[in-house]
């Protein structure tokens, strides 16, 4: 299911026929395969309430097999459909609190961003990792900057270093396109 929203081709009756055979066969996913699926569901945009909620159980259940990127791509795909599961997010927030150093920045960003996205608290995981983005706001595409001061602000968390750091970064790329 994932090469049809990557390759941008709109398939809908392919996602309900999935959604479909998947619910069937949840018990039988790894966390991966999981992560895969609500990712290509996001990417899609294409809802399956029913599907996303056994996904999401199914996920929760294999919590000592996840993956740092899985963890964001799932809690990434959630927030992207609007569907919000409280304690499928609040288990990856407390995994992320554990693991944040572990994470790639870009992914670390997602994932704040799904929380913000869904409502999620998260206040501890994003008082500490907002020095790490100071710290890599060179490594961050624009969205992702983008992703990280938008996950502040809806959580209504002030992080006056890291907005310095973003706004340095942001003006030195458009120093660098007017100069090219």
């Amino acid at each position: 299911a994932w090469a049809y929203p990557t390759a941008r081709h709109d398939a809908p009756a392919l996602f309900d026929s999935v959604a479909t055979v998947a619910a069937r066969q949840v018990g039988q996913l790894n966390a991966h395969d999981v992560a895969q699926l609500v990712w290509a569901f996001a990417e899609a945009r294409h809802s399956a309430p029913a599907l996303l909620d056994a996904l999401a159980g199914r996920f929760l259940s294999l919590s000592e097999r996840w993956a740092l990127k899985d963890c964001s791509d799932v809690a990434w795909g959630y927030a992207t459909l609007g569907h919000a599961v409280p304690e499928l997010h609040a288990a990856i927030a407390g995994f992320a609190s554990t693991s944040m150093n572990r994470f790639q920045v870009g992914d670390l960003a997602a994932l704040l961003w799904a929380f913000g996205k869904v409502g999620q608290e998260a206040v501890q995981l994003l008082d500490s990792a907002a020095p790490v983005f100071s710290a890599n706001v060179r490594t961050l595409a624009s969205e992702e900057l983008l992703q990280v001061a938008e996950a502040y602000v809806m959580a209504g968390r002030e992080a006056e270093e890291l907005f310095a750091a973003i706004r340095a970064e942001a003006e030195r790329r458009q120093a660098a396109l007017e100069c090219s």
